[in-house]
């Protein structure tokens, strides 16, 4: 078979799309595994779709991401639970209605759990004439009801036949689908930065060694590490199959994206000083504040290990970079309050825990920031307010 490393040409493209190149099967079924892969070509297979049949969007519909739409920080905490109601509720309301934050809520609320809770069922519902797995059930479908059917031998893979979209009559069952703003979108389930990064958050909370706060993750009791002694094997599950992705994922040529969860690993595993070693040459080329957290606390972790004011003062640097931009983090302002308690600086320490518990009055993490609050003021009374 005739293989081809490059992108389809625009001659391959039209042929595959008319049927009318003569080219074997075989040929085809490259095609559509290349399309399977490559999701620069299936766009322009739609971009050929729409022109030789006029279909057009839907001005109205918003497809890429506008300054309307949220981060993709509050939509992962969105889809964690993180947030609190008012600002779940706003989220959720735009993302019903929003091409790329809906399916984006989506895939953040399936990795961050297999099993999903029933609020998480409503949210998928909600989200669900969005999703890229509806539209490709619904595409199915509906363009297999404008097709003849015609047997064919069972494929090892599930394939979406991009030469269905092409013909007239499926075009026309299509551009229902492309006037409320839904193009199929081959969404490939397996192994991904954000999956991993998830299951790390799962391991802190089940076994958080971590004084501050992890982004994305759910609270759980401090208890701080006993020693490098500890084994891989008494680790959480999460973190130990993290591990193990990471272990592939980092051996492979690109591997840039996976550097995130490669630190977030080195922290659990109590090696900040390598942590920051890896994170640090981002630290001026990202707006990620998931990123900036992490670094935060690679630091300020470094900083504790090796009793280091210049390592604490850093992750202080960057915690108040991330609240000049969003003063409502509750992650950085948690974490603010841990850092200021220990570099000594009592008064700032009371005054963002009071911060805190404005923004976020209830709940487990409340409950501690109450508990840190309370020690200061009892410890330290001149740090109260009047």
């Amino acid at each position: 078979m005739k293989q081809q490393s490059e992108h389809l040409s625009n001659a391959q493209i039209e042929q595959y799309g008319k049927r009318a190149s003569g080219a074997g099967p075989e040929t085809e079924a490259w095609v559509e595994t290349h399309l399977d892969d490559c999701p620069s070509c299936r766009s322009r297979v739609l971009d050929f779709q729409r022109t030789r049949f006029a279909l057009l969007l839907d001005p109205k519909v918003n497809k890429a991401s506008s300054s309307n739409c949220p981060s993709e920080d509050d939509l992962r905490n969105l889809a964690a639970g993180l947030c609190a109601e008012p600002i779940a509720k706003k989220l959720k309301a735009h993302a019903s209605n929003c091409e790329r934050c809906g399916p984006l809520l989506q895939e953040y609320i399936e990795d961050f759990s297999d099993d999903s809770s029933p609020e998480e069922q409503a949210a998928l519902a909600q989200l669900r004439s969005a999703s890229p797995k509806w539209q490709q059930q619904k595409a199915r479908e509906m363009l297999k009801q404008a097709r003849t059917p015609t047997p064919s031998p069972p494929s090892p893979r599930p394939i979406f036949s991009w030469k269905w979209i092409m013909t007239p009559a499926a075009a026309a069952a299509a551009c229902a689908l492309l006037t409320v703003g839904i193009v199929g979108v081959w969404y490939a389930r397996r192994d991904t930065p954000q999956k991993t990064e998830a299951l790390l958050a799962h391991a802190y909370t089940e076994q958080r060694t971590i004084e501050m706060r992890w982004p994305g993750a759910a609270w759980g009791k401090f208890s701080p590490m006993r020693g490098p002694e500890s084994s891989l094997f008494s680790e959480p599950e999460a973190q130990q199959r993290a591990a193990k992705v990471l272990a592939k994922k980092l051996a492979a040529p690109d591997y840039s994206e996976w550097l995130r969860a490669s630190a977030e690993l080195l922290l659990l595993e109590g090696h900040p000083d390598q942590a920051v070693n890896t994170l640090a040459p981002l630290e001026n080329q990202t707006q990620s504040t998931a990123l900036l957290l992490d670094l935060a606390i690679a630091y300020f972790q470094r900083g504790q290990k090796l009793d280091s004011p210049a390592d604490k003062e850093h992750a202080i640097a960057i915690l108040k970079r991330i609240i000049s931009t969003n003063p409502n983090n509750l992650e950085a302002l948690f974490n603010f309050g841990i850092a200021y308690t220990a570099i000594g600086s009592w008064a700032d320490a009371s005054a963002t825990w009071h911060t805190y518990l404005r923004l976020d009055p209830t709940g487990p993490w409340a409950n501690e920031a109450k508990e840190r609050l309370l020690q200061i003021e009892r410890m330290h009374p001149q740090s109260r307010r009047e």
